[in-house]
């Protein structure tokens, strides 16, 4: 009998916290282990604004600020892969090259985790390691908060 309890409880557990696609978009922000603010902004259209530190990427018209494509307008994209938990995290640049021909480059990858309606954890794979799962006290890691609905946000 308790054993049937606690596998009820369990389901119903997972039931109310899993996560869709609606449930990412909206403003998202937090800090690191180091107290680093972090921020995405994730809308319908798979654009993605990222804040980290100082550096702020406007996904709907990003201008490169340096290497051999400074000066180019991109755009910044997310996939989630729901079926994996966590789920996986890849965020994609798309520009124009010299002859005009549209050009992605994987820009960041990572994992994200709900662990609750308004809060998730995200880890950002830098060092390229195909992550498995997260780490909570990784340094490349956040714990954000949703801070704003995409119905409130101004350039949605």
């Amino acid at each position: 009998m308790k054993r049937n309890l606690l596998l009820f409880f369990l389901a119903i557990s997972s039931f109310c916290f899993s996560q869709s696609a609606d449930s990412l978009l909206g403003k998202w922000s937090g800090k690191d282990g180091n107290n680093k603010i972090g921020a995405f902004t994730f809308f319908p259209d798979n654009y993605v604004a990222v804040e980290i530190d100082d550096m702020f990427i406007d996904g709907r018209n990003y201008i490169i600020p340096a290497g051999p494509n400074k000066g180019k307008k991109a755009y910044v994209k997310y996939i989630v892969d729901y079926s994996v938990n966590p789920n996986k995290l890849i965020i994609n640049a798309f520009y124009k090259d010299g002859n005009d021909i549209i050009e992605e480059s994987q820009f960041l990858n990572g994992l994200i985790e709900f662990v609750g309606k308004n809060q998730l954890m995200i880890q950002l794979d830098f060092d390229k390691e195909n992550l498995k799962k997260i780490d909570p006290s990784g340094k490349s890691t956040l714990v954000l908060n949703k801070v704003e609905e995409l119905k409130n946000l101004s350039n949605e």
